[in-house]
This record gives C-alpha cells, structure tokens and sequence, in this order.
C-alpha cells in the first residue's frame, strides 16, 4: 500500500467514525437573552452567521408576535411541542444554522403548506430539512441555495420576514386590522 492510498483508508475511516455531517458552531458578539425584542432582531441581522438559540427566539417571535419562554431550553421545548423542531435535532444552542434548518422551522411555524416529498421526509426525517427549503423557495419566502448552506443573519432575518408576510396574507392572525408592512400595502 502506499502512502497516498494509506492516506485515503485513513480519510475515509475518519470520516465513517466520525459521520459525514460535522455541525459548525457560531457564539454571537453578546448574549441575544439580554437584548429586546427589536434590538435583538436588529443585532442578528447584522451577524455573518446565526446561532440555534437565536433562531429559536426569532422562531417564536415569528409564530407567537412574542417571546414569552426566556430561556434557551424553553424555546425549544416548546417549539418541540408544536412541531417546529424535531425531536432528533442537534440542540446545541451554539450550532450553526443553514438554509436547510431555517426552511424546516420556517414552514413548520408559518404553517406553509408542504408537497408530498415534504410530508413524506416529515414522517421519516430523512432529508426533511432539503424539501422544506424546496416549499419555501416555491413560496417566495427564500431563495433558491443548497440546504447546507450557512445563511447570513439577514437573510436569516428577511427570511422570517417573508414568512410572517406568508402567515398576514393567508389570515392567520387575530386581527381584521389592515396592516402597512409594504409600499404595496399603502396603495
């Protein structure tokens, strides 16, 4: 054997130990917990990446207009209560959020109706996270990109935003109230 295929067993030997998919983690300049509502939206939007604990904030500002939970494991138990994370998930407040986790949480607290492939991954959990962003981006809600990309903290942001869009325009809140949340909406 020589050295360059010793050097590939030896590759594909870690990799099967230690799996293919390696989450990153991103600690965020300062703790989003202590941050406001609207600060706090303001300072993920200006992040080069987005942790899980901050996603799950925003997850719940999404579905509820609030955040009532206060800490990390309230979020998601919570969000695991209705669905919006999966049981199996990495919950590592740290970890790093793509595309993939973002759509799947998006569609799941935006109640955006699935395809059939969605609904299938759903009950199985294999590839549940690359059909949710297939339904989102057929939405509108986010661009078309791969599921293990990591978005920016405002295309995480703008994101969410397209969402609640998604949950005003389909009568999913309480009020009958008009709302201005575009120059589309003034006219």
């Amino acid at each position: 054997m020589n050295k360059r295929n010793a050097l590939t067993t030896v590759s594909v030997t870690a990799l099967a130990l230690t799996g293919c998919s390696q989450h990153l983690t991103y600690a965020p300049p300062q703790d989003h917990n202590s941050l406001a509502d609207a600060e706090f939206v303001h300072v993920v939007a200006q992040q080069p990446a987005v942790s899980y604990g901050q996603l799950c904030r925003a997850a719940l500002l999404v579905a509820d207009g609030e955040d009532t939970a206060g800490s990390f494991e309230a979020r998601v138990d919570a969000l695991k209560s209705r669905g919006i994370v999966r049981q199996e998930w990495d919950h590592s407040s740290d970890r790093t959020v793509d595309r993939g986790l973002l759509a799947y949480m998006i569609l799941r607290a935006c109640t955006i109706p699935s395809g059939l492939n969605s609904r299938l991954a759903g009950w199985t959990g294999i590839g549940c996270e690359r059909y949710a962003l297939k339904d989102v981006v057929r939405q509108g809600i986010m661009p078309y990109g791969l599921e293990y990309q990591i978005p920016t903290g405002g295309e995480v942001m703008a994101a969410l935003a397209r969402g609640d869009d998604f949950m005003a325009a389909h009568g999913m809140y309480e009020s009958t109230e008009r709302e201005i949340n575009s120059p589309e909406d003034v006219e």
